[in-house]
This record gives structure tokens, sequence and C-alpha cells, in this order.
């Protein structure tokens, strides 16, 4: 009797045990499975002038989220083109549909999501450095409770600079957003932050980083605080878990690879496509292979169900993934 009971424990075990791993494969958290972050270029012009192709790109990212395990949807800031009520409502629409296929995301603050920019024109009244700090009706339509992967932020009630945590190919990540050439007090907050998840894999979010030569950008735009090479010096290459910068704002795409003082490589990717056909719906799809240490990237366009076949296309290898973090 005590063989029959001992084998009926292992067959209800081996079962259990083929049930779990069955759910992990279908839950998209197998450890080292590859996955795809898709980031999403300035959407200004689209918003504006064809949110058809803007809410082309969101459903189709909703559409694969399972296909393609995406953990988190990144946006490198300038969401609106213009910061009036009805830009904004196309923008939250747009974002709904990833609210509704209960997918995260984060988005920096680009220029044109702050009154930088006038209601109907590029350029506002008053002093641009103070109006660049002021994103009210960003706020006002994407308030904290809608970044379901937040979990903090400099300043209350804003997301301006703020961090988020996921977990993906068996490894643990964090993205922390920084304001557009950010003033002093964010950036100090941002290390600390960093400092704090030294087992996190960090991607930092900012609009405005490389130029379209992939050159890290020396000045402040003439309105912003630090310049991105003065970000860059105070935290992104003090930090050994840092791995990837992706920015907007100029250009179209661009890529680099430098040493942080520590010895980590630090891979900051450009895309911005405002400039062409109002964006031309393209997405940047990061494919993350934790087994085979690489990043590759692509810009694939949903509204024409094409993929760029030039220098947008490039892929990292040897990349030093923190992994099997607990």
């Amino acid at each position: 009797m005590k063989v029959l009971i001992d084998s009926r424990y292992q067959k209800k075990k081996r079962f259990a045990l083929i049930l779990i791993s069955l759910l992990l494969i279908v839950s998209g958290i197998t450890e080292g499975q590859k996955f795809v972050i898709p980031v999403l270029p300035d959407t200004q012009c689209e918003v504006n002038y064809n949110p058809q192709m803007f809410y082309s790109q969101m459903q189709w990212i909703a559409d694969k989220k399972d296909s393609l395990k995406v953990p988190i949807v990144l946006h490198v800031g300038d969401v609106v083109d213009f910061n009036n009520i009805d830009q904004y409502n196309r923008a939250g629409e747009g974002f709904s549909i990833l609210d509704k296929a209960r997918l995260p995301y984060a988005i920096a603050i680009g220029n044109h999501d702050t009154e930088a920019v006038g209601e109907n024109s590029g350029i506002a009244p008053g002093n641009m450095n103070q109006n660049v700090r002021k994103t009210e009706r960003f706020n006002t339509f994407f308030p904290v409770k809608r970044f379901r992967a937040q979990k903090g932020r400099f300043e209350r009630n804003k997301s301006d600079n703020a961090f988020y945590v996921f977990k993906a190919g068996g490894m643990k990540w964090m993205v922390v957003t920084l304001e557009f050439c950010a003033r002093p007090e964010p950036v100090e907050w941002a290390g600390k932050v960093i400092a704090k998840h030294s087992n996190y894999n960090v991607i930092i979010l900012t609009h405005y980083h490389l130029n379209g030569n992939g050159v890290i950008n020396p000045d402040n735009a003439g309105y912003g605080d630090l310049s991105p090479q003065e970000i860059y010096n105070q935290i992104i290459r003090v930090y050994p878990n840092v791995r990837l910068v992706l920015s907007g704002h100029t250009g179209s795409s661009a890529f680099r690879d430098d040493i942080g003082v520590n010895g980590n490589h630090i891979y900051q990717v450009l895309q911005d496509y405002q400039g062409e056909d109002n964006g031309g719906g393209y997405i940047r799809l990061l494919e993350i292979d934790p087994e085979n240490d690489s990043i590759s990237a692509k810009m694939y366009s949903p509204f024409y169900n094409k993929t760029k076949e030039d220098y947008s296309r490039f892929s990292f290898s040897g990349v030093d993934f923190l992994k099997k973090v607990k």
C-alpha cells in the first residue's frame, strides 16, 4: 500500500511541476527568455496631424504584448506638439489602449509636453527656463495612478522625474525618467535611487541626450538647466548598473557605447522621426536576449507594416546584464 501511495504522490508532484513550468512559459517570465521593449519616438506630429498613425502604434503593441513578451512600453517625450487640451485628449486616448491591455508604461517629459510651447504655437511667451518646468497639463492627463509600474518620484504627484520597476528575462529592471535638461536636484535624487537599486539593470529615459551624429549633447538647448553631458558625467557614467539611455528630440536614429567609471558598458540610443512623414508610425523595438547577452534594435511601423533597413537597425553583443537577481 505504501508503494502505491508513493507512486500517486510522485505523479501528482510531476504534474504540479509541469503545470508550473507551463504557467511560467505562458506568463512570459521564464528565466533568461528574450523579450521586447517598444520605445516610442516623439509622437508630437502624429498626435497633431495624423492621430490614426499614433493609435496604430498603440494597438499593435497591445496586440503583440504576449507574443513579444512586452514587459513595459517607453516613450522618449514630446507626446504632444502643442500644449492644448485637444492634443492631450488624443494622447490620453492612445495610451488608454495600453491601459486596457494592462501594459505598464513610462514617459519622459519632452519640451513640447510643457508650457515652454504655446497652446497653438511653438514658443510660449515668458521665461522658457521656467516654463519648461510647468507640466500641469501633462500631469493632469497622465496622473501618477496611470503609471502601473511607477514606484517613486522626485516631486509629489508629478511624474516628470520618477522611477519604475519590472522583471523580465529573469532579471530586475528599473527605468528612471529625467526631465528635459534636468535641474541639479532631480539629478541628485536620481543618483540616490540608482545607487539604492544596485541589483537592477537601469534604463535612463530622457528626452534630450544624443544628437543625430551620436554625440552626447554638450549644451542645455538654450533654456534647460544641466546639459546631457553634465548629467552623463554626474550620474550616468558613475553607477555600474546603468545599462541603457534612451532619448529623442533631435536627429532620427543614432547609438553609441561608452564605458562607465566601473567598467560597465552604457548603451545609448536615439530615436526621433517627427520630421519624416509625421513620424511614420515607427516604433523602436529593443529585443533583449539574456541568454545570448545581446540587445538588438530596429524601427518598425505597424501603420505601414514596414521595417527600416538602414542605420536604424543595429545590435550590441556581449552585454553585461545583471542576471538572476532575486
